[in-house]
């Protein structure tokens, strides 16, 4: 492991001191195969982060600017947010995989011979992501003399850490997780799931089940008015109203703005799922017209009489064979 840069991408002219060294690199160091540079871009721009066809192009310039051959490529957006993308070049490869909601993008640099220079890669992804911060590390790979003689390999496992202990940069980090609140708040699990709930800088309140985003404060309606104010208004006096599932208060938050309700029970399977909701929809689950039964639905619906609701929405998944 060699060639390691840490530094602040506010600092320029390290990293051109940097670039400049590492020109001269391969042949200084003529007894490896490929250089390959791990970088980590922090405080980016979540519109760069998260558009898949500009970063993939991106990463194509990036890879030219390394003096690379472009072969081929590949991207793949994740819904609602986050990219991978891949560049084939004729040296090896680039890749990154982006965390638009932390500002958080991974990528490598892995080229072979001496007629490309990754660290121009890193520059080019660095500026266009315009990130605030940044941690990278080069290691050269393929040591020709232990291909040669593998007698002289020792056999090892090492744990690498994203930063060094006690290093300026990890403080930075530190700080930087406090001042975004982005990472989890708090974790939850069940027999049935696993509930996260944190907070992020761009989406507000957020909700996890099973590492799959579930909820997000900024664009939550867009799912919930439709699914809520629709069958209420196709009844002329919605006093009485039963929400199968909806257990992260989402639909209930609606359902209460019609002033007609008299009462609205969530019939929620899952407790820990009601439990995290309630501190991202404190005032929901507070109201007095809110009756909330942790159960089976099913069940619960078959001992009430058949006039016991106005209204039933059904905010459920089902899995389809």
């Amino acid at each position: 492991m060699t060639g390691f840069a840490c530094t602040e991408a506010k600092e320029e002219n390290k990293v051109q001191e940097v670039i400049k060294s590492s020109e001269y690199l391969s042949e200084a160091q003529p007894n490896f195969l490929g250089r390959h540079i791990i970088a980590e871009f922090f405080q980016a721009d979540f519109d760069a982060l998260n558009d898949a066809p500009k970063l993939e192009a991106a990463m194509e310039e990036a890879a030219k600017a390394a003096g690379a051959s472009v072969l081929s490529s590949h991207k793949h957006f994740f819904e609602p947010h986050g990219v991978s993308a891949v560049i084939i070049i004729q040296e090896s490869n680039l890749c990154i995989h982006t965390w638009p909601e932390f500002g958080y993008a991974a990528a490598d640099f892995f080229t072979c011979g001496d007629t490309v220079n990754p660290w121009k890669s890193f520059e080019y992804l660095k500026n266009f992501l315009k990130a605030a911060k940044f941690n990278c590390m080069e290691l050269q790979r393929g040591s020709t003399e232990l291909i040669n003689n593998p007698s002289l390999m020792k056999e090892s496992v090492v744990r690498g850490e994203s930063l060094p202990k006690d290093s300026k940069l990890q403080k930075i980090a530190e700080a930087t997780e406090a001042k975004m609140s982005n990472f989890p708040s708090e974790k939850r699990r069940s027999k049935f799931q696993k509930t996260v709930v944190a907070k992020n800088k761009w989406w507000g309140n957020v909700l996890w089940l099973d590492d799959v985003l579930n909820v997000q404060e900024r664009d939550e309606f867009v799912y919930h008015e439709m699914i809520s104010h629709v069958p209420m208004m196709t009844h002329p006096d919605p006093k009485r109203v039963l929400i199968v599932g909806g257990g992260d208060g989402g639909v209930a938050t609606e359902v209460l703005k019609h002033a007609c309700l008299e009462k609205v029970t969530i019939v929620e399977i899952e407790e820990e799922l009601v439990n995290g909701a309630k501190k991202l929809n404190e005032e929901t689950f507070a109201d007095p017209r809110l009756n909330l039964i942790i159960g089976n639905a099913a069940e619960y619906v078959k001992e009430q009489k058949e006039d016991s609701f106005d209204v039933i929405i059904v905010d459920y998944t089902f899995e389809s064979d």
